[in-house]
């Protein structure tokens, strides 16, 4: 019924499984001569609340597991407030909280997710909460396109078996790290721009999502001692929409900069430019007339002439969610959704010149005060290819219409020129076919050049910045592959593995690798799982000396660069830059276009 393309391009990373806890009532039996189970881990917060969780002793030490712990509270479309007021009894902690609302395309999808979603996971040394250790503590930002997705990420190795994968077991026992992993609203749940509209007058400016993610970072300031770590050493490190939150974090939110001390980028889009205030301001008057549609008839495939502000309480969540789907199936059909490309994706945070101040990218340019590393994927665009291809009928014709023909921006314009699949090369581009074309533009555009250029020119330029190149071909499946019989992975067409996709880095970050993995695999996420913990510990530093990530390294003066690999790598920074066509992406025609929001003040009439 919606657009494919739509949910194609907004969901970064598609939902994961939820991990089962298990059955409480369940009793295990242990013969005579086996050890008994560890005793379950029980602490008392600063306010005195007790929080109870599961004892972990598979690992190089002993855990103390805490999985949905509710961190805050929030009415619809209003700011969250720190939650703690746990039962006088005990707050159990033992299974994964409820994911915030997912997105759906039909009336008849399965509703999945709660507007109750606020929950965080914690991971712990037992014995540094025993004796309050102070620890370095790294709190994680999922992705999903600031639409779908959860902490309780599982993803699918090449043998079909599904394996969590934020967890921090490998982080706190084998690199003593107290790792945090949160969830968030979503959507319009989680952006919609009702300042001075609703009657209620929000202070973030309609930034939910973004703004509960500082609420669980106040309830990690305020408690973390109480898990063995240090609220003064702690580093946020996410993936894809997750990293933009990272840089929102550290370049746009004043309010939260004594919140974290560094901060860890993985794939995100670099130079992205969100809307501002009016702009959030239409798409939120044109929701409405999604919102109404949705009520009326949940198997509208039009938003509606009118709206009702009242339906904002009234509607239900799975209306909430349809109106969500017109309202992005509408912008696309309208060449107005192209989230290939910067500045489209259709919920994403606002920048309100207040609760965010201004776009991350222009303050990046100035020069960050706290540490950064940052760092892309060598494959960044199949996986986004992939599912636009989903049918397998990507042409020439349907790659020029995803570029938004109809729509004569000017960076679509030479996009169609320099990648166009079957077409003359162009600016010194070669042709390519339309899947090629397409994966590459998308990594190029998106991910390689903005990353590579985000310390270029800097008004103040610092030596605090690390840049890292993951280029390990991966062996595991992120997302469940689509309806295309050609493709059973959605990181390497035609039945072939071999790519580092979009988020493939992610089972070597948190060293979650399948058993079978490649003894090089496993190495690599050894190092990599102690390269990410090496950071939060020095982050001035830098990571280990070991592994020699240097200061960005600047365009006509290339210094060596971390290439993430098991193998020995011959890349290098220079030749990279010039893979990606980044003298195309980031010369003056990006400069002038690539930041161009594609919603425009005013949406298209009826």
């Amino acid at each position: 019924m919606k657009t494919v393309l739509a949910l194609a391009f907004s969901i970064l990373t598609i939902t994961g499984s939820y991990a089962q806890s298990p059955n409480a009532d369940d009793q295990l039996l242990f013969a005579p001569d086996q050890p008994a189970p560890p005793e379950q881990p029980c602490i008392t917060l600063s306010n005195k609340k007790i929080l109870c969780g599961k004892a972990d002793d598979s690992g190089s030490q002993l855990l103390s597991v805490f999985k949905g712990v509710q961190y805050g509270q929030a009415a619809r479309w209003q700011p969250s407030s720190v939650f703690d007021e746990y039962e006088p009894n005990g707050y159990e902690a033992l299974q994964y909280g409820a994911r915030c609302p997912q997105p759906i395309w039909n009336p008849k999808d399965q509703l999945r997710g709660e507007e109750d979603c606020l929950y965080m996971n914690i991971w712990a040394p037992a014995g540094a909460i025993k004796n309050l250790s102070k620890l370095p503590v790294m709190v994680f930002f999922h992705g999903g396109g600031f639409m779908a997705g959860g902490a309780d990420k599982a993803y699918h190795a090449a043998d079909g078996e599904i394996i969590e994968l934020y967890t921090g077991k490998s982080f706190s026992a084998d690199q003593n790290i107290v790792l945090v992993t949160v969830n968030f609203r979503l959507g319009i749940l989680g952006t919609l721009a009702t300042d001075g509209i609703t009657g209620q007058e929000p202070s973030n400016g309609g930034n939910y999502g973004f703004q509960d993610q500082q609420t669980a970072l106040k309830w990690v300031q305020k408690h973390i001692t109480s898990f063995g770590g240090d609220p003064d050493q702690v580093t946020i490190f996410g993936v894809s929409s997750g990293a933009m939150a990272v840089g929102l974090h550290m370049f746009s939110a004043d309010s939260s900069k004594d919140l974290f001390r560094a901060g860890i980028m993985q794939s995100s889009a670099a130079s992205y430019k969100y809307r501002n205030k009016e702009e959030g301001r239409d798409l939120f008057y044109f929701y409405l007339k999604c919102l109404r549609a949705a009520i009326r008839n949940p198997e509208s495939d039009e938003c509606a002439l009118t709206a009702q502000l009242d339906d904002l309480e009234k509607a239900t969540t799975r209306q909430i969610l349809l109106a969500q789907a017109l309202l992005q199936d509408h912008l696309f059909k309208k060449g107005v959704f192209l989230s290939a490309l910067p500045g489209s994706i259709a919920f994403s945070p606002i920048i309100d010149g207040s609760f965010l101040k201004e776009q991350p990218n222009v303050q990046m340019e100035k020069g960050n005060e706290k540490p950064l590393m940052l760092g892309f994927n060598k494959d960044e665009g199949v996986l986004f290819a992939n599912f636009i291809d989903a049918t397998g009928n990507l042409n020439a014709v349907t790659f020029n219409g995803i570029l938004g023909r109809d729509y004569e921006n000017p960076m679509l314009i030479v996009g169609r020129e320099g990648y166009g699949a079957q077409t003359p090369a162009a600016h010194g581009l070669q042709p390519k076919t339309p899947a090629t074309a397409l994966a590459n533009l998308i990594g190029n555009s998106v991910f390689a050049c903005p990353t590579m250029s985000a310390n270029i020119e800097r008004e103040k330029p610092t030596n605090n910045t690390w840049l890292y190149f993951f280029a390990q071909t991966s062996v595991e499946n992120m997302e469940k592959p689509p309806t295309n019989p050609k493709v059973n992975n959605v990181c390497g067409p035609q039945n072939q593995w071999g790519n580092a996709c979009h988020a493939s880095e992610l089972p070597f970050v948190f060293n979650n690798m399948p058993p079978n993995s490649t003894e090089e695999d496993k190495a690599l996420a050894v190092k990599m799982n102690a390269l990410w913990a090496q950071f939060a510990k020095t982050p001035e530093a830098g990571p280990s000396k070991d592994w020699k990530l240097w200061t960005w390294p600047k365009i006509g003066n290339p210094s060596n660069f971390n290439v993430l690999q098991g193998a020995d790598s011959d890349a290098n920074f220079e030749d990279l830059f010039e893979q990606s066509d980044c003298a195309f992406w980031l010369g003056e025609i990006i400069e002038k276009n690539a930041n161009a929001i594609l919603i425009p003040k005013q949406l298209p009439q009826e």
